[in-house]
């Protein structure tokens, strides 16, 4: 082997001074992590900005109170009349006067335009005539049946007497034939007179009979024209009766569309007639929202400033599909008479769902502008912190508080602006006006 021979004192000097070099490198890590920490340290403390403190001298305050808080569905609807009719001739014609104006409030049956047809006129004038004629004609069929059955009954009498006269021949002629006067041929002459005679009367009551019945059926077919043309003229005046378009009811005038030609058709729709004493609120409501109410349900109606009671009165079993997704008729009706309130105004209802007694309340205040983080100001003696709350109902000036704060905890309610990025700031008790 050619390994080299050291001395032993010399090795021992190699690893004194191996050993003397990391002690070196050791202490000069220490000492530059030390270093390093120092100038951290003094940057941080250099540059740390300082506990900024604020004193808040003039504020509002409130206590932290109870209150029953109604919890509403609010929904945006539309007034509807209960009932609406169109405004519509029964006949056609020409528009020659109007007495109605859009808005304006009527009274059942009162007249609202007056239309005018030549042909209706023609009709009835055609009627009258036609009726005049039948009657004249049933008139004078009257006399002439009289004067043909009293000519036939004049020939029963006549058959009658005549075989009177010859039964009286027949029983001379027999008294005769018995003293041998006459002959039997004699007898037998009269006998046939006789039978002769009773044929004519038989032939002369069949005559009056069918004379009779054929009168009968002349005068029905006569009285049936007559009753055609009475049907017609009563059609006829009836058109004319309804020149005059009245109200069906009490109520008001929404529209009215008068062509401009003023020339209508039956039936034509010229306008809309409510009834404003009863009115509705018509609701579209998300399908899940109506398992949370049910008919009868009581709601109030804002429009403006102004509110009125009213109850649900119908649900619709199914919903429909619209622009927004599909929603529920909800109709509202109204508790007290509503006359004065226009058709189709929107409204907004705020359906009745649950009432939370009890529940904890502070006056509406600037943290409900505090932005995403809902947050108030305390009072604790010469100091306010800063406390997250949960709000929850609003309720004219009332906001409900679900969690955060206690009862008769004094709460700051005025800007918090200049103040709310800090945790804590000073009161001056002098300071604070309670509200």
């Amino acid at each position: 082997m050619n390994e080299p021979i050291v001395p032993e004192r010399l090795k021992n000097q190699q690893k004194k001074q191996k050993n003397s070099g990391n002690k070196k490198h050791v202490r000069l890590t220490i000492f530059t992590i030390i270093a390093m920490g120092l100038i951290a340290f003094g940057a941080y403390y250099f540059f740390m900005p300082r506990q900024e403190s604020f004193v808040l001298n003039f504020y509002t305050y409130a206590s932290v109170g109870t209150q029953d808080f109604m919890e509403t569905l609010a929904v945006r609807g539309t007034i509807i009349p209960k009932q609406v009719v169109l405004i519509e001739p029964k006949v056609a014609g020409t528009i020659e006067e109007i007495y109605v104006a859009e808005g304006q409030d009527v009274e059942e049956g009162q007249a609202l335009l007056r239309l005018y047809s030549s042909e209706a006129i023609s009709e009835r004038n055609a009627a009258e005539t036609e009726l005049g004629e039948a009657r004249a004609k049933l008139a004078q069929l009257g006399i002439d049946q009289e004067l043909e059955m009293e000519a036939e009954r004049v020939k029963v009498l006549d058959a009658q007497e005549q075989l009177k006269q010859a039964e009286d021949h027949l029983e001379l002629q027999r008294i005769l034939y018995d003293y041998g006067s006459i002959p039997r041929v004699e007898l037998e002459k009269a006998e046939q007179n006789v039978e002769s005679a009773g044929r004519r009367i038989a032939q002369s009551e069949r005559e009056l009979e069918l004379l009779t019945r054929k009168h009968v059926a002349d005068r029905a077919a006569i009285e049936k024209n007559i009753a055609i043309s009475e049907e017609k003229l009563a059609k006829a005046q009836e058109k004319i009766d309804n020149f005059i378009v009245r109200a069906d009811f009490a109520g008001r005038i929404l529209s009215l569309k008068i062509p401009n030609n003023r020339i209508v058709t039956a039936h034509q729709d010229l306008g809309e007639l409510a009834d404003l004493t009863s009115q509705v609120v018509e609701l579209q409501v998300a399908p899940g929202q109506t398992e949370r109410f049910g008919v009868g349900t009581p709601a109030s109606i804002s429009l403006g400033q102004t509110e009125y009671q009213g109850e649900v009165a119908y649900i619709a079993p199914q919903a429909k599909q619209g622009n927004d997704g599909p929603t529920v008729l909800v109709r509202v009706d109204f508790l007290d008479e509503v006359s004065h309130l226009r058709p189709n105004s929107q409204v907004t209802a705020n359906i009745h769902l649950q009432l939370h007694q009890d529940s904890l309340f502070l006056p509406r205040g600037a943290y409900l502008t505090s932005g995403q983080q809902l947050f108030v100001y305390v009072i604790e003696g010469n100091k306010a912190m800063k406390r997250e709350v949960q709000f929850g109902l609003l309720q004219g000036n009332a906001v409900q508080i679900v969690r955060g704060l206690e009862l008769g905890e004094k709460v700051i309610i005025s800007s918090y602006d200049a103040f709310r990025h800090l945790d804590e700031i000073q009161v001056l008790p002098e300071g604070g006006h309670v509200l």
